[in-house]
């Protein structure tokens, strides 16, 4: 459409042009008829006032040589009417020029007088009539010539307007027929650059049916076929004849409901599939179908109508996938998962017979231990006291491990809530508790402010309890404790951390970092159950996460997560 705007647009101009070219040059020959017209009219009045110059000289030689005229001499009136007459033929040339019309005005009283003084009444006896004739013809002359002068002006400006207005026109005749011609050659161009741009195409549209033909025949891992608009077959490739067991000249021009499990075709199923294409522009199917030999395979197809330019419809391309494999896998993974939730329900239950029937001996036990040390105190030495001690600390150990081992199983099996939240804030509210718990400590903290992240709020306050509780545990032997939280750029991905100056730790045991009951310190420095960085691996890897260390005894550690 925009190949056919432009060469529209091309030829369209080229004939705006030439029509504009046709109707300058129609008013330029109007108007260089005018002008020529006022040209000729200009020397008629120019010959005009050489006649009566020349009537008027005549008559002067006349008069020199004759001395005077005979009384009621015809020649003298026929001359004097002459004279009147291409008078009044100037009047009629000029009447549109005043400057003209003025001089005119001026010779008829000079021509009256001076005709008077040639009369025989103003001849007797005198030879000053003749002097003044003399003066009437140079005032004549000098008016004529005047006249003349004008007139000759006036011709001048009237060709050369003529001139300027030829050139005009001639410059304004090349340069649109350059402009059409430019048009016209642009849209040549245009037109062969469509042709060879369109004979590439068709010639790359056959190489690509050519090879879309033999890609399709060659494809081995989905059968693809041609159905005409009634559903039988007319194409067949290599992955069809795999898949289905039939050859292409043992299928094509058999109906494709062959295909179908004989209760699906009674139902109607391959007409109803048909219909479906034909209205939706394409339609899946997805079942179980038959081949040659008679077994059957889980099929996954689509079937997509094909029309022309018109609407009208001329098939349908049916590709269809073999899944008997994925669906047994399916099969086995749902097995599966049912399975682990019949584990899973077992492990809350033993969760439950934990929290529950694990807690009472071991309150019975630190109750009685406090009874023999309130009621029997006295009848006890120094190492008896410590042994119950000792029993009691060991109770109290036990039960923060059989706490943290619940939450963490609660972690893993709790539902997210993802949200937008501010993690600066979180973190803030955290070192706020841990002054609180200890207020006599002084500890240099620094948050780098509004950390925006998504994610659970109650599990992510969860994991920076645990770090950031570290942090404060392990910087506890340090008078000039510091600890920071903020974030870094780890390769092209943003990475959380948390820094502390702290005891460290040898790198060379990193991998028992983060497993259940693993501690890299012994408990009467650094108290703790192992657990705390195992539930905070777990909270990020549910947000698709990861956390790692890097530390070095006697110089802090830091760790690092991603979100």
């Amino acid at each position: 459409m925009q190949f056919q705007l432009k060469v529209a647009l091309g030829f369209g101009a080229a004939i705006v042009i030439v029509v504009c070219l046709g109707m300058l040059s129609f008013h330029k020959i109007s108007d260089d008829q005018v002008d020529q017209r006022w040209v000729d009219h200009t020397h008629v009045v120019i010959e005009t006032l050489d006649d009566l110059l020349l009537s008027i000289t005549a008559r002067e030689t006349e008069s020199n040589q004759l001395g005077n005229f005979p009384p009621g001499d015809q020649q003298t009136l026929t001359d004097k009417e002459h004279v009147q007459s291409l008078v009044r033929r100037l009047r009629e040339l000029t009447a549109d020029n005043k400057r003209q019309q003025d001089a005119l005005s001026e010779l008829d009283p000079i021509i009256e007088a001076a005709w008077n003084d040639h009369s025989p009444s103003n001849q007797v006896g005198s030879g000053g009539q003749g002097q003044s004739w003399t003066r009437s013809c140079e005032q004549l002359r000098t008016i004529i010539l005047g006249m003349k002068t004008e007139e000759e002006r006036l011709l001048s400006e009237r060709l050369s307007v003529a001139k300027q207005g030829s050139r005009r026109i001639k410059t304004i005749i090349l340069i649109g027929n350059g402009l059409a011609l430019s048009f016209l050659f642009a849209s040549a161009l245009a037109i062969q650059h469509e042709m060879a741009k369109r004979s590439r195409v068709q010639a790359e549209l056959r190489q690509s049916e050519e090879r879309f033909r033999l890609m399709v025949s060659a494809v081995k891992d989905y059968a693809i076929l041609m159905l005409d608009p009634a559903g039988y077959v007319v194409s067949w490739n290599e992955g069809a004849e795999r898949i289905k067991g039939y050859r292409a000249d043992e299928i094509i021009g058999q109906h494709f409901s062959r295909f179908y499990l004989p209760d699906d075709v009674a139902a109607g199923t391959p007409a109803k599939i048909l219909e479906m294409a034909a209205r939706d522009g394409r339609a899946g199917d997805e079942g179980w179908r038959q081949r040659k030999d008679g077994s059957s395979f889980w099929a996954d197809a689509v079937l997509t109508a094909i029309r022309d330019d018109k609407g009208r419809l001329r098939g349908f391309g049916k590709v269809t996938r073999d899944l008997t494999e994925k669906r047994r896998s399916e099969e086995e993974l749902r097995l599966r998962n049912t399975q682990l939730e019949a584990v899973n329900k077992e492990l809350e239950s033993f969760s439950y017979s934990v929290s529950h029937d694990l807690r009472a001996p071991l309150r019975a036990i630190d109750g009685f231990s406090l009874a023999i040390l309130e009621d029997y105190g006295t009848k006890l030495d120094e190492d008896g006291k410590s042994h119950l001690e000792r029993i009691r600390t060991a109770v109290s150990r036990m039960g923060r491990l059989i706490d943290d081992m619940l939450n963490l199983a609660r972690i893993a099996r709790s539902e997210m809530v993802r949200d937008t939240l501010n993690l600066s804030k979180l973190a803030e509210e955290v070192v706020s508790d841990l002054c609180a718990d200890a207020p006599e400590r002084k500890v240099s903290v620094s948050i780098v402010p509004d950390l925006i992240v998504s994610g659970d709020r109650n599990l992510l306050r969860i994991a920076l309890q645990n770090l950031l509780g570290n942090a404060w545990k392990f910087t506890a032997s340090r008078a000039d404790a510091s600890i920071s939280f903020g974030r870094t750029t780890n390769g092209h991905e943003p990475a959380f951390f948390v820094r502390d100056n702290g005891a460290g730790f040898d790198m060379r045991y990193a991998d028992k970092l983060f497993g259940v009951f693993q501690r890299l310190h012994s408990d009467a420095t650094y108290p703790g159950t192992g657990v705390g960085l195992a539930t905070v691996q777990r909270i990020i890897m549910r947000h698709g996460g990861r956390i790692w260390a890097e530390a070095a005894p006697g110089h802090g550690a830091t760790f690092y997560f991603v979100l």
